[in-house]
């Protein structure tokens, strides 16, 4: 049972790391909650009244952190001889030093850049593109990028105008999730306004939030006050508003991540029924053994329901001293799992240089290429370990009780006689 309980907590700690760092890369790469036109050509040109009104709500400003304008769209971008697909995210850049300085709400975290070519993102074509993108197509700082984007509302005679221009890679991001750091190119949102030939208008309003688990009440008070009578009947007439949150969008994949963790769960705690079926078996054997004695102190005067709190309470004794050692020994892996690998992949690559000196190719047990991340996350969950030992002492107490029963229905004078 100590082997279930240490087992269940190294895993639950890797996948409740995983699903951590994966939501933080997530809540970090955009905006948490974006609101659109959905009429006409979806440009919202009076941006800034919308922004105000939303701002201007006091139920709204404990939630939010920061609302801004910002365009957002398809595009594509040439490499070599081919036009790949990417999204384009332009935000307002109010202070370069706050850029660099990793303080702008919806750009994310720059890694690499030019110092002075950066400080005129907001007048020049300059973009910054994901690192993994950077690795993808061979891009390094300074070189010439060449995009495409939608120029004009799609017509019958002349099909879909398009917009190219190059701009110049002044710096490289990292969120820490693949498809931000693949996909999107940024820029500053008034070079992006001539680029889309959106001049005072943008496509999205972005917001960011202050806690994610009020994403459902923030989107709902939004389109509440977005939808209020006659607040602005110039802009009403122009739009017809969506509010979209990030848990939304990216329900699927989190879906995916909830059941994964589930079914691992169900599967290392089958390990620990296991374990307290084995208890059974055990505490069944004990009995057997002092059948003689549990006879002779039932003949003594012992009650029937003595004999069944001793053996039960001998099942959960052992159960609870399994669970704390499990659970212990569960903490201390998970605290060096790291090291605990590192050392394993240090150990299988000298037996192979060594059993194959020439043909051996140096191996990691858990890449950081494929999985993307640098380090083994774990988060140890107190709470979850409590649930998880008391939940094995209570399996235990229940091993031990059939058996204890057993026990406690023994007549003593067959049982004496026939041992």
């Amino acid at each position: 049972m100590a082997v279930g309980v240490s087992l269940l907590v190294v895993v639950l700690s890797i996948f409740n790391g995983f699903q951590k760092q994966v939501k933080e890369s997530l809540w970090q790469g955009g905006p948490h909650i974006t609101i659109e036109n959905s009429f006409g050509s979806g440009a919202i040109y009076d941006y800034e009244k919308v922004i105000s009104h939303l701002q201007s709500d006091p139920k709204l400003k404990d939630f939010i952190i920061s609302v801004e304008g910002n365009i957002t769209s398809h595009g594509l971008i040439q490499s070599n001889n081919n036009f790949n697909p990417i999204m384009i995210r332009a935000v307002p850049i109010d202070s370069v030093e706050r850029l660099l300085q990793n303080g702008l709400p919806n750009f994310p975290r720059i890694l690499h850049y030019n110092r002075d070519e950066i400080q005129n993102i907001n007048s020049k074509k300059l973009v910054v593109i994901g690192k993994e993108m950077s690795a993808i197509f061979g891009y390094g700082m300074g070189r010439e990028i060449t995009m495409a984007v939608p120029g004009g509302r799609f017509t019958v005679e002349r099909g879909v105008q398009v917009n190219v221009q190059t701009f110049r890679l002044t710096g490289l991001f990292k969120t820490g999730y693949y498809n931000y750091d693949s996909k999107f190119v940024f820029l500053s949102l008034p070079v992006a306004q001539d680029f889309f030939k959106m001049k005072g208008a943008v496509n999205q309003i972005a917001i960011k939030v202050s806690s994610l688990d009020d994403l459902k009440q923030t989107k709902v008070r939004i389109l509440n006050r977005l939808n209020e009578d006659n607040w602005n009947p110039s802009i009403q007439e122009k739009a017809s508003w969506s509010v979209r949150t990030i848990a939304e969008e990216q329900e699927n994949f989190l879906a995916a991540l909830r059941l994964e963790k589930t079914i691992i769960s169900i599967i290392v705690f089958l390990f620990i029924v296991l374990a307290a079926l084995g208890m059974v078996a055990t505490v069944h054997s004990l009995v057997r053994a002092k059948r003689k004695s549990i006879g002779t102190l039932k003949a003594l005067g012992l009650a029937s329901n003595d004999i069944l709190l001793i053996f039960t309470l001998n099942a959960m004794v052992v159960g609870i001293l399994s669970s704390l050692v499990g659970g212990m020994w569960g903490i201390f892996v998970a605290t060096k799992l790291e090291v605990i690998i590192s050392g394993l992949s240090e150990i299988i690559n000298s037996v192979g240089s060594t059993l194959n000196p020439g043909d051996w190719n140096h191996m990691e047990l858990v890449p950081k290429d494929i999985y993307y991340f640098d380090h083994i996350p774990v988060d140890i969950d107190i709470s979850f370990i409590f649930m998880v030992t008391t939940a094995s002492t209570i399996l235990s107490g229940l091993a031990g009780y059939f058996p204890a029963r057993w026990a406690a229905n023994l007549n003593p004078v067959d049982t004496i006689r026939n041992d």
